[in-house]
């Protein structure tokens, strides 16, 4: 954190407020997609942002591997800190929204609370702890030798498992036939994407000095370029398959497409001159709290009736519904933080376990 910028920590509230306007349509959690009309100018619109957003998570895992490329330490009470705000999070909004108001007291009911949702901590977790020796690795590799890897695995972890997804589309499904599981890619909600957008965060970060060379302009060209692929790509599939618009592969986290919008977000925000503001770092200390606090509060929003209204109230019932989600899980998250620092901090000085990577 203490070398992270504010134009990166602004880059880190676009990808939560990205990733709950991505709940906000998803058809089982905000159940947006669920409600709007086939074929409407909402639709549209919803696809649009749904098609703006979907980098969200790799924006995550890339600004880890820029960071993080040369840390060889790992400290244990961080992942602890993670699961930590997870069970007290959800406990809390167990308690209330199922134990207070409907006098529901279920084990797999507050399984449910803690799971699948937040599949995202756990392979965080996983990464976070296997990253040092990936870095080691990494910068033990001659320059031609990264170009290599990243090259393979572009073409084993992206490009083979999405064209896998697509047949997949016509013929149903190839048990086997992918490199990342026996079913298929996953969408890219795996560890395999994780480690690859990681190792892209290590290479930007080598080849900084030439990549910062190149223009905002033709960034915003690039990006609104794959934008329009992607959004070409979602109506296409949709026509001829027949299948629902948001169950596309072209909204796979492990599609080339995907990976190079989250990198063209990340140099973006990279090349925006800001001068360190302290607004902007303290509110993006909720970027991560967002992501847990958020899913327990779309349902008090009412997706279902904004959707199908004028595209002018459902766009402004989308942005108002994602910055006041940001706002409260932001207020949640300090007073967690006031409550639980004290602890922590007694916690690190107790457990200086630390795996060190030398």
């Amino acid at each position: 954190m203490k070398q992270r910028k504010t134009n990166i920590e602004l880059l880190r509230i676009f990808a939560a407020l990205s990733v709950i306007l991505l709940h906000y349509n998803n058809m089982n959690l905000g159940k947006g997609f669920s409600f709007v009309q086939e074929g409407s100018i909402n639709q549209f619109i919803m696809t649009l942002l749904e098609t703006i957003c979907i980098c969200a998570v790799n924006i995550y895992v890339l600004i880890s591997g820029y960071f993080m490329r040369d840390s060889k330490k790992r400290n244990f009470i961080k992942p602890l800190q993670l699961i930590a705000q997870l069970i007290i999070f959800e406990t809390a909004f167990f308690i209330v929204k199922e134990v207070i108001t409907d006098g529901t007291i279920s084990l797999r009911c507050y399984l449910d609370y803690l799971t699948p949702s937040y599949w995202f901590i756990f392979i965080y977790i996983a990464l976070y702890f296997i990253s040092p020796y990936i870095n080691h690795l990494w910068n033990n590799l001659k320059e031609k030798e990264k170009k290599d890897l990243l090259i393979i695995s572009l073409i084993v972890f992206s490009i083979y498992p999405i064209i896998i997804d697509i047949i997949q589309n016509y013929v149903g499904t190839l048990s086997g036939a992918s490199t990342i599981s026996i079913t298929g890619s996953l969408s890219g909600y795996s560890i395999v994407n994780f480690v690859f957008i990681y190792l892209i965060g290590c290479y930007i970060k080598d080849r900084e000095e030439n990549i910062i060379k190149i223009s905002i302009k033709k960034i915003i060209i690039f990006l609104i370029l794959d934008i329009i692929i992607l959004m070409v790509w979602t109506y296409l599939e949709h026509t001829l398959t027949g299948n629902i618009i948001n169950a596309t592969t072209a909204w796979n986290y492990e599609n080339p497409l995907v990976i190079l919008e989250a990198i063209l977000f990340f140099l973006l925000f990279k090349k925006i001159k800001i001068k360190d503001n302290k607004i902007i770092n303290k509110l993006a200390l909720a970027a991560f709290p967002s992501y847990l606090i958020h899913l327990n509060l779309l349902s008090y929003f009412h997706v279902e009736e904004y959707v199908i209204r004028n595209p002018i109230i459902y766009l402004l019932h989308v942005f108002i519904t994602v910055i006041i989600i940001y706002i409260i899980s932001f207020i949640i998250f300090i007073i967690y933080d006031f409550l639980t620092k004290p602890l922590f901090n007694k916690l690190s000085k107790k457990i200086k376990k630390e795996i060190i990577i030398s």
